[in-house]
């Protein structure tokens, strides 16, 4: 099963309830879409776009570019930024969960980094859940399409208090992998985030593994 996201920004002047429901319409209709999960990001997110948008696919679904490309023209959407994700480590601890949060951090890392830093920073990325356990399910991804970003970290929790709380909080978080991320570090890996949290109705990553 493949797994296309997107960070979606719309025209402020446009009804937003026309616009959901015509990316909706749209993100279904392409071609392998077997399920489609569009929501409003949440007050905190930044970097991030309006809404975020996730389509599972068949894999014979190919073009996500071109079909990205195709969702930006519809009325009201000002920028899509879209990825398709290769997963290359991830979990369940709840594939039931409904009502949750799903957080989706799109990164960059820096070009001038070697494979063996960002072996290391996908590895202790990988490593959070071992000490979260508010991170229910999650999936660590290289994005193979042409963009912006190079990775998507994405996570599901059973309540925004787990993400905001446990997991920014966190001593492994600021006190060892926030180092990846700080421009003062020696170590730092990564130059640009965008960090995007919303409703989840049940789990997307439980069905991407089905």
């Amino acid at each position: 099963m493949r797994h296309d996201t997107a960070q979606v920004f719309v025209s402020v002047d446009r009804d937003a309830g026309a616009i959901e429901h015509a990316l909706r319409d749209a993100a279904q209709a392409l071609p392998g879409a077997t399920r489609v999960a569009l929501a409003r990001n949440l007050e905190g997110s930044w970097g991030a776009g309006d809404y975020t948008l996730d389509v599972l696919r068949d894999e014979r679904a190919v073009d996500s570019a071109a079909d990205f490309a195709a969702l930006a023209r519809l009325p009201g959407i000002a920028r899509i930024d879209g990825a398709a994700c290769r997963a290359i480590g991830g979990g369940l601890r709840e594939p039931a969960l409904r009502d949750g949060i799903w957080r989706t951090l799109m990164l960059r890392v820096r070009p001038q980094v070697s494979e063996a830093q960002v072996a290391s920073l996908e590895h202790e990325l990988l490593q959070m859940p071992a000490f979260m356990r508010g991170i229910r399910n999650w999936r660590l991804s290289r994005i193979v399409t042409p963009g912006a970003w190079t990775h998507v970290w994405q996570q599901e929790f059973a309540q925004v208090g787990d993400l905001l709380g446990e997991y920014l909080m966190h001593p492994y978080h600021w006190g060892w992998v926030d180092r990846r991320f700080d421009a003062e570090s020696p170590d730092r890996t990564v130059d640009a985030i965008s960090h995007a949290f919303c409703p989840l109705a049940s789990s997307l990553l439980a069905d991407t593994a089905a």
